[in-house]
């Protein structure tokens, strides 16, 4: 704050602290709070819909084993590779999902629902002998539940894809972020059956707790000339509003900052010197992404 102001932080200038939702993260924000009269303290809105998809896999052990066995079977095995090739040469090879990489778990499942017969024609030409994976994948796509559940999460839950992607857009209006929020969230309503129940109770969990969720819902009423049906507990003035019009709701460009400064820093550059350091950020500065 002292570099951004350095004749005395504008503590009335602060307007939004964004964090994930963990424990210290709420804690400091409320702490925060009484520093900076004019702070909503917001928790990331991808990062909840990642939890969202974790407890849906958590919902679904033996589609989880599928993603997580097959992953193993062409892992360093260049054979299998060839021969998946070979049979399938306009098929993408099976994705390795990422747990903390959002979304890609059900991309995963997204993949194997459009491609399930393909993938079990492909396993079941590879000798169960030659490894465990094997005999294990074979085994279990021979489970029509297996087949049931792809399609039921791929159904009711794979527009999570997408809405991840779309909130992970740079320059985004609150206006489009929000909504988009919000679309998602009457999908998820509609969803069906006992994990459908379960999600939707997660979902709502995770925005009761987002404490700055419904000022920022205001903010946004506000913008698009909707009356909106609360009132603000912070006494924004219509300048502050109209900055806000473009706040983030998500900490995905602190979440690519940490790969950039991971690039940057690289452990070989033992002598880059801050004037080193000066020329390379010039250098990158109107690189379009």
């Amino acid at each position: 704050m002292n570099l951004l102001w350095p004749n005395g932080v504008k503590y009335e200038n602060v307007f939004l602290f964004l964090t994930d939702a963990a424990p210290y993260m709420v804690k400091a924000g409320s702490i925060l709070t009484a520093f900076f009269p004019k702070l909503v303290h917001l928790t990331c809105l991808v990062h909840g819909f990642h939890r969202v998809s974790e407890t849906i896999r958590c919902n679904y052990s033996e589609v989880d084993q599928l993603i997580a066995t097959i992953k193993k079977i062409f892992l360093k095995a260049p054979s299998r590779v060839s021969k998946f090739k070979e049979m399938y040469p306009d098929l993408n090879l099976p994705p390795e999902p990422i747990i903390t990489r959002w979304g890609t778990w059900l991309e995963a499942v997204q993949y194997y629902c459009d491609h399930f017969d393909k993938i079990k024609n492909v396993i079941s030409n590879f000798d169960p002998e030659s490894a465990a994976a094997i005999e294990k994948a074979n085994s279990l796509m021979q489970d029509i539940n297996l087949k049931n559940n792809l399609t039921y999460i791929s159904a009711n839950f794979c527009f999570l894809i997408q809405t991840i992607k779309q909130l992970e857009t740079k320059n985004m209006s609150l206006i489009e972020s929000i909504s988009i929020v919000e679309k998602s969230a009457d999908k998820l309503e509609k969803s069906q059956g006992h994990v459908g129940e379960i999600v939707k109770n997660k979902f709502a969990n995770i925005i009761e707790k987002n404490s700055g969720f419904q000022t920022i819902k205001i903010i946004r009423d506000i913008l698009i000339g909707k009356n909106q049906q609360g009132s603000l507990d912070i006494e924004f003035t219509p300048s502050d509003i109209v900055n806000m019009n473009y706040a983030p709701i998500t900490s995905v460009d602190v979440e690519r900052s940490f790969s950039q400064y991971k690039s940057i820093l690289r452990p070989n550059r033992r002598n880059f010197s801050f004037s080193n350091l000066q020329q390379y950020v010039v250098s990158h500065c109107f690189v379009p992404e």
